[in-house]
Protein backbone atom coordinates (compact mmCIF):
# COMPACT_ATOMS: atom_id res chain seq x y z
CA UNK A 1 0.00 0.00 0.00
CA UNK A 2 1.33 3.53 -0.56
CA UNK A 3 1.40 5.84 1.80
CA UNK A 4 0.68 9.63 0.94
CA UNK A 5 3.17 12.24 2.54
CA UNK A 6 1.75 14.83 4.77
CA UNK A 7 3.88 17.73 4.21
CA UNK A 8 7.21 15.98 6.00
CA UNK A 9 10.86 16.06 5.37
CA UNK A 10 12.51 12.39 5.48
CA UNK A 11 11.55 11.72 9.32
CA UNK A 12 8.82 9.11 9.76
CA UNK A 13 8.08 6.70 12.56
CA UNK A 14 10.45 3.79 12.89
CA UNK A 15 10.18 0.14 11.77
CA UNK A 16 12.33 -2.68 12.85
CA UNK A 17 15.95 -2.68 11.19
CA UNK A 18 17.06 -5.19 8.74
CA UNK A 19 19.98 -7.56 10.30
CA UNK A 20 22.29 -7.06 12.66
CA UNK A 21 25.32 -4.85 12.00
CA UNK A 22 27.70 -7.64 12.48
CA UNK A 23 26.81 -9.25 9.43
CA UNK A 24 28.38 -6.05 7.33
CA UNK A 25 31.81 -5.65 5.42
CA UNK A 26 34.14 -3.74 7.49
CA UNK A 27 34.91 -0.18 6.29
CA UNK A 28 38.26 0.40 3.76
CA UNK A 29 39.49 3.44 2.57
CA UNK A 30 38.52 4.58 -1.14
CA UNK A 31 40.91 6.96 -2.78
CA UNK A 32 38.97 9.71 -4.87
CA UNK A 33 40.93 8.55 -7.97
CA UNK A 34 39.54 5.39 -7.77
CA UNK A 35 36.58 4.42 -9.94
CA UNK A 36 33.74 3.37 -7.43
CA UNK A 37 30.66 2.34 -7.92
CA UNK A 38 27.57 3.09 -5.37
CA UNK A 39 24.49 0.95 -4.89
CA UNK A 40 21.64 0.94 -3.12
CA UNK A 41 19.75 -2.08 -2.36
CA UNK A 42 16.10 -1.53 -1.02
CA UNK A 43 15.22 -5.08 -0.32
CA UNK A 44 18.08 -5.62 2.23
CA UNK A 45 18.00 -2.00 3.32
CA UNK A 46 21.98 -1.61 2.34
CA UNK A 47 24.34 0.34 0.24
CA UNK A 48 27.16 -1.03 -1.10
CA UNK A 49 30.61 0.80 -2.35
CA UNK A 50 33.15 -1.35 -4.65
CA UNK A 51 36.10 -0.22 -6.19
CA UNK A 52 37.95 -0.75 -9.47
CA UNK A 53 39.92 -3.65 -7.42
CA UNK A 54 36.64 -5.09 -6.91
CA UNK A 55 36.68 -4.55 -2.91
CA UNK A 56 33.45 -4.30 -1.81
CA UNK A 57 32.15 -2.48 1.69
CA UNK A 58 28.14 -2.79 2.86
CA UNK A 59 26.69 -1.07 5.44
CA UNK A 60 22.57 -0.75 6.84
CA UNK A 61 20.91 2.00 5.35
CA UNK A 62 17.31 3.92 5.66
CA UNK A 63 14.40 4.26 2.90
CA UNK A 64 11.05 4.89 2.15
CA UNK A 65 8.32 3.67 4.23
CA UNK A 66 5.84 3.60 1.45
CA UNK A 67 7.45 -0.20 0.46
CA UNK A 68 9.13 -0.77 -2.91
CA UNK A 69 6.26 0.09 -5.12
CA UNK A 70 6.97 2.90 -8.26
CA UNK A 71 7.11 6.67 -6.81
CA UNK A 72 5.11 8.21 -9.44
CA UNK A 73 4.85 11.15 -6.90
CA UNK A 74 6.70 13.03 -4.26
CA UNK A 75 3.90 12.85 -1.94
CA UNK A 76 4.60 9.05 -1.94
CA UNK A 77 7.19 7.71 0.57
CA UNK A 78 8.85 5.62 -1.24
CA UNK A 79 12.48 5.35 -2.44
CA UNK A 80 12.82 5.22 -6.09
CA UNK A 81 14.80 3.04 -8.08
CA UNK A 82 17.05 3.69 -10.92
CA UNK A 83 20.06 5.16 -11.90
CA UNK A 84 20.93 8.73 -10.62
CA UNK A 85 23.15 11.92 -11.25
CA UNK A 86 24.68 13.25 -7.70
CA UNK A 87 23.22 17.07 -8.26
CA UNK A 88 23.66 18.72 -4.80
CA UNK A 89 26.53 18.17 -2.15
CA UNK A 90 26.03 19.94 0.96
CA UNK A 91 28.17 18.98 4.03
CA UNK A 92 28.83 20.72 7.87
CA UNK A 93 32.36 21.14 6.90
CA UNK A 94 31.45 23.50 4.27
CA UNK A 95 34.56 22.93 2.25
CA UNK A 96 32.58 20.82 -0.39
CA UNK A 97 29.02 22.00 -1.11
CA UNK A 98 28.38 21.89 -4.88
CA UNK A 99 25.31 22.19 -6.89
CA UNK A 100 25.05 20.76 -10.62
CA UNK A 101 24.26 24.19 -12.75
CA UNK A 102 21.36 22.06 -14.32
CA UNK A 103 19.19 21.88 -11.19
CA UNK A 104 20.22 25.62 -10.85
CA UNK A 105 18.92 27.01 -14.22
CA UNK A 106 15.13 26.69 -13.04
CA UNK A 107 15.05 28.77 -10.59
CA UNK A 108 17.49 31.79 -12.52
CA UNK A 109 14.17 34.10 -12.31
CA UNK A 110 13.60 33.39 -8.67
CA UNK A 111 16.27 35.95 -6.49
CA UNK A 112 14.95 34.32 -3.01
CA UNK A 113 15.76 30.70 -4.58
CA UNK A 114 19.06 31.66 -6.15
CA UNK A 115 20.65 33.46 -3.94
CA UNK A 116 21.10 30.14 -1.87
CA UNK A 117 22.41 28.26 -4.99
CA UNK A 118 25.26 30.24 -4.90
CA UNK A 119 28.74 29.15 -3.67
CA UNK A 120 28.08 31.69 -0.74
CA UNK A 121 24.34 30.67 -0.35
CA UNK A 122 24.51 27.19 -0.27
CA UNK A 123 26.00 27.28 4.11
CA UNK A 124 22.63 29.00 4.30
CA UNK A 125 20.76 26.78 2.43
CA UNK A 126 21.64 23.88 4.36
CA UNK A 127 21.55 25.96 7.53
CA UNK A 128 18.06 26.19 6.66
CA UNK A 129 17.20 22.40 5.98
CA UNK A 130 18.38 21.83 9.04
CA UNK A 131 16.63 24.31 10.83
CA UNK A 132 12.97 22.86 9.91
CA UNK A 133 10.51 21.80 12.11
CA UNK A 134 9.39 19.05 10.58
CA UNK A 135 7.26 17.22 13.07
CA UNK A 136 5.81 20.23 15.16
CA UNK A 137 7.00 19.85 18.41
CA UNK A 138 9.11 23.77 18.10
CA UNK A 139 12.46 22.73 17.57
CA UNK A 140 14.54 22.24 14.62
CA UNK A 141 14.86 18.58 13.36
CA UNK A 142 18.28 18.80 11.99
CA UNK A 143 16.84 15.86 10.11
CA UNK A 144 19.64 15.53 7.60
CA UNK A 145 22.59 15.47 9.92
CA UNK A 146 25.82 16.24 8.74
CA UNK A 147 25.47 15.63 5.12
CA UNK A 148 23.00 15.71 2.21
CA UNK A 149 23.33 14.30 -1.22
CA UNK A 150 20.69 14.92 -3.97
CA UNK A 151 19.76 13.22 -6.19
CA UNK A 152 18.44 13.69 -10.13
CA UNK A 153 17.47 11.44 -12.61
CA UNK A 154 15.38 11.93 -16.06
CA UNK A 155 13.46 8.57 -15.38
CA UNK A 156 12.11 9.21 -11.35
CA UNK A 157 10.79 11.49 -9.63
CA UNK A 158 13.28 13.24 -7.65
CA UNK A 159 11.55 16.06 -6.44
CA UNK A 160 10.91 20.14 -7.57
CA UNK A 161 14.21 21.08 -5.88
CA UNK A 162 13.69 24.43 -4.04
CA UNK A 163 10.91 24.89 -2.78
CA UNK A 164 9.61 27.24 0.61
CA UNK A 165 8.23 24.72 3.83
CA UNK A 166 4.94 24.67 4.25
CA UNK A 167 4.77 26.55 8.07
CA UNK A 168 8.25 28.44 8.36
CA UNK A 169 8.56 29.60 4.79
CA UNK A 170 12.34 28.98 5.21
CA UNK A 171 13.73 28.62 1.51
CA UNK A 172 15.01 24.88 0.99
CA UNK A 173 15.72 21.61 -1.01
CA UNK A 174 13.23 19.47 -1.47
CA UNK A 175 14.53 16.28 -2.91
CA UNK A 176 15.37 12.24 -3.00
CA UNK A 177 18.49 12.49 -1.60
CA UNK A 178 21.06 9.99 0.16
CA UNK A 179 21.53 12.25 4.11
CA UNK A 180 22.57 11.50 7.57
CA UNK A 181 20.32 11.33 10.23
CA UNK A 182 20.08 12.24 14.04
CA UNK A 183 18.72 8.79 14.88
CA UNK A 184 20.70 5.55 14.71
CA UNK A 185 17.67 3.80 14.94
CA UNK A 186 16.76 4.93 11.08
CA UNK A 187 19.74 2.70 9.57
CA UNK A 188 17.94 -0.76 8.51
CA UNK A 189 14.76 0.90 9.23
CA UNK A 190 11.81 2.13 6.53
CA UNK A 191 10.69 5.31 7.67
CA UNK A 192 11.78 8.03 5.32
CA UNK A 193 10.15 9.79 2.93
CA UNK A 194 11.47 8.21 0.37
CA UNK A 195 15.24 9.41 0.80
CA UNK A 196 18.09 6.95 1.65
CA UNK A 197 19.21 7.38 5.57
CA UNK A 198 22.92 6.20 5.13
CA UNK A 199 25.44 6.70 7.98
CA UNK A 200 27.35 9.91 8.67
CA UNK A 201 30.64 8.99 8.73
CA UNK A 202 30.19 7.34 6.07
CA UNK A 203 28.53 9.76 3.92
CA UNK A 204 31.79 12.02 5.31
CA UNK A 205 34.49 9.86 4.23
CA UNK A 206 32.70 9.64 0.55
CA UNK A 207 32.32 13.15 0.33
CA UNK A 208 35.67 13.96 1.26
CA UNK A 209 37.20 11.67 -0.58
CA UNK A 210 35.44 12.88 -3.83
CA UNK A 211 33.33 9.93 -4.41
CA UNK A 212 30.35 11.51 -3.29
CA UNK A 213 30.77 14.45 -5.47
CA UNK A 214 28.62 16.87 -8.27
CA UNK A 215 28.08 14.47 -11.58
CA UNK A 216 28.70 10.99 -10.24
CA UNK A 217 26.46 8.16 -10.61
CA UNK A 218 25.00 5.63 -8.24
CA UNK A 219 21.86 2.94 -8.80
CA UNK A 220 18.85 2.29 -6.20
CA UNK A 221 17.14 -0.68 -6.96
CA UNK A 222 15.47 -4.59 -5.85
CA UNK A 223 18.55 -6.68 -5.14
CA UNK A 224 22.24 -6.89 -4.63
CA UNK A 225 25.02 -5.14 -7.40
CA UNK A 226 25.66 -7.98 -9.61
Amino acid sequence: MMLLALGLGCVQDPEPAVGPASQLVPRREFAAQEPVSIHVDRVSRTIEVVDAQGGRHSEAVGIGRGGLGQKTSMGYLITPTGVFTVDLVLHSAGTHNAVAASSVEPFLGQPEFIALLSPEGLDQLFANMLAIDFDGDGDPDNAYGDAYIGLSSPDAVTGPKMRRHSSSQLPYWYSIALHATPDPANLGAANSGGCVHVDASLLDRLIREGTLAVGRELTIADGALQ
